[in-house]
């Protein structure tokens, strides 16, 4: 027996007062000046998007440190391939969820040895694209923030 229930008008809508029904905070972390101009206007969206601005590379701190005491309930690392890796963050499991999002030329090729950051990044992520679509970025920060 199949059983379809149909919740609503409006599907997306949040529940209101339940505990996983607000919209999340989602911080943002970007690798390279491209990377960083490519987030820049999300910031100005939404009141939920977390970023430090700059911060000094040879300070290490945990990717999900809270933001004006507020701690992000997802992180997402972007990284536009080919860029300098200076990134002042631990690469260490988060407690919330992380999504590491590499950006590529539409017809880049694969040069050289894989950078050890970038590397252990990806391994404690929770997803992990490689794509050359810029705005796949912008939906998956509207699809954990909302």
């Amino acid at each position: 027996m199949i059983v379809q229930s149909f919740l609503g008008g409006r599907p997306g809508q949040r529940i209101e007062d339940y505990r996983n029904s607000q919209p999340r905070y989602v911080k943002v972390l970007a690798i390279g000046r491209s990377a960083e101009s490519l987030i820049a206007e999300f910031n100005r969206k939404r009141d939920n998007i977390l970023t430090t601005g700059s911060l000094d590379p040879d300070r290490r701190q945990p990717m999900d440190e809270p933001v004006n005491g507020i701690r992000p309930n997802a992180v997402i690392v972007v990284y536009q391939k080919g860029e300098d890796v200076r990134f002042p963050f631990q690469t260490e499991r988060t407690a919330s969820m992380l999504s590491f999002v590499v950006l590529e030329e539409p017809d880049a090729r694969s040069d050289g040895e894989p950078n050890k950051t970038l590397m252990a990044i990806q391994k404690v992520a929770d997803l992990f694209v490689t794509t050359s679509d810029q705005e796949f970025i912008g939906e998956l920060i509207e699809n954990l923030a909302s």
